[in-house]
């Protein structure tokens, strides 16, 4: 499971050699969706090279496709993996073309396939849809478990992660006559199920007791089940919906790595049930506020917890967007759970057209009842490289400090770090394969009984990697 509930900023040095970054860049990232506050739709892509107007484009000559020097001859080979066909013309003229630049331009991802939808449907705006993850993770001490990995923490095995399916209707009150509804409901199965069920409820509620196999490893949930009315730039969603605290989320597409941060799994809630309301106070600024009932709880309620929640989002320049999100109130008084206060700051900087810098802080304190008060917070950094709509490269490094022994399993209350390399390959519109390698290391004193975080309790670091791939539909 995820943690037990009784329970700034360090340099980073990350070099990306140009000669071999195969990338893309998040074009918009966490919170793009004015309708679904928590997205984080960072694979909106671009063409590297934009199309010249009719005036600026120059016909090839028969000379360039006799010699295969032009941009036809790299077309000849964009079903090929490299971009080009040997045969491209001109004795290889044109191959060597393509990887000198044209290959860029040789990426051809085709148009996505989506689950078909009946017309009348469609026409209330109503959609459906939904993706497979399913990979394999292991790790260098050949254990089979991977320690707090999060979400990864089964080792080698290869595992279904998420079979996803959604339904929704997305507000759009521009096009409606300024008053709109919607809703959505998303269901998942996997090795992703049991950390995604609600937890603040006793053992029986909402989808908790939904895992289908006796180890726990598979299992159901239902992260958002709610409704949603609009008023010209008000938005208003009630039920169980996703958090808007941190970066990362649980739907595999909308991360760029395959594992997870310890801040995202052990730090901060997944989802809410209460009412919380949007408002764009014009296109550069939109505030988030409204009532739930703690942290990851169902529709029962059983901690009694009372919470707040909200934020702001400013898009202070063209290339800098900066999220404030906070959750603070009683943590479950009928449990005992005390009080609870945290907030994260998310900044998403666009270095170049290719090169993007994400950084996010959080931090955490909840002041029990009848223990001492438990803190938690953490600074994690992504360098993210698209080189085209079919490759990037990325990198995170993450520091999370669990200062009580009160998120992580065991009782680690020390420095948990990691640094994970990954890349992104779009064989096509619907495919994303994500191989990724990591190494964690813990500096701090050993846990429950004398226990370390890796190699089964025996090691205090731990390399590790695996990938996923990605089908949506």
């Amino acid at each position: 499971m995820r943690f037990s509930i009784h329970a700034m900023v360090v340099p980073l040095a990350m070099v990306l050699a140009a000669g071999t970054a195969l990338a893309q860049q998040p074009e918009t990232l966490r919170y793009a969706n004015d309708n679904d506050y928590y997205a984080n739709d960072y694979y909106v892509m671009q063409d590297d090279v934009p199309s010249p107007s009719p005036s600026d484009a120059v016909p090839p000559t028969p000379s360039d496709d006799e010699a295969g020097d032009g941009e036809a001859a790299c077309k000849l080979g964009c079903g090929e993996i490299l971009g080009c066909a040997p045969d491209c013309g001109g004795g290889g003229r044109g191959l060597r073309a393509c990887r000198g630049g044209g290959l860029a331009r040789c990426c051809n991802l085709g148009d996505p396939w989506e689950l078909p939808v009946p017309c009348r449907l469609r026409c209330m705006g109503i959609e459906w849809g939904g993706w497979i993850s399913h990979g394999y993770y292991t790790n260098a001490h050949g254990a089979d478990d991977n320690g707090p990995v999060a979400f990864r923490d089964v080792g080698n095995e290869y595992t279904l992660n998420q079979l996803w399916f959604y339904a929704e209707r997305t507000l759009d009150t521009e096009n409606r006559g300024g008053i709109d509804w919607g809703f959505r409901v998303d269901y998942v199965f996997g090795a992703d199920g049991p950390d995604t069920q609600a937890f603040g409820g006793h053992p029986g509620s909402w989808d908790n007791p939904w895992d289908s196999s006796d180890d726990g490893v598979y299992g159901s949930a239902l992260p958002q089940l709610y409704g949603e009315v609009g008023f010209g730039d008000l938005s208003v969603k009630f039920g169980h919906f996703y958090t808007l605290i941190g970066y990362e989320v649980v739907p595999a597409p909308d991360n760029f790595f395959t594992s997870y941060a310890y801040t995202m799994y052990f730090g901060e809630p997944f989802t809410h049930t209460g009412v919380l309301a949007g408002y764009a106070v014009g296109e550069n600024v939109t505030v988030y506020g409204g009532w739930t009932q703690g942290w990851d709880t169902g529709f029962d309620n059983t901690p009694g917890a009372d919470t707040f929640l909200g934020g702001v989002r400013l898009t202070l320049t063209d290339d800098l967007a900066v999220t404030y999100a906070t959750t603070w109130g009683d943590f479950g008084e009928d449990l005992g759970l005390g009080d609870i206060y945290m907030h994260s700051v998310v900044a998403d900087l666009t270095l170049t057209d290719k090169l993007s810098y994400v950084f996010q802080s959080d931090v955490a304190v909840n002041s029990l009842d009848a223990a001492p008060d438990a803190e938690w917070y953490g600074v994690n950094q992504y360098l993210l490289y698209r080189w085209n709509e079919c490759w990037a490269v990325g990198m995170r490094f993450e520091w999370f400090r669990d200062d009580d022994g009160a998120r992580i399993p065991g009782v680690f209350a020390g420095h948990f770090y990691e640094v994970t390399w990954g890349v992104n390959w779009r064989p096509h519109a619907n495919i994303v394969v994500r191989p990724e390698l990591r190494y964690d290391w813990y500096d701090g004193p050993a846990g429950a009984g004398g226990a370390l975080p890796f190699n089964n309790g025996a090691d205090d670091d731990q390399f590790s990697g695996g990938f996923d791939v990605i089908t949506t539909f």
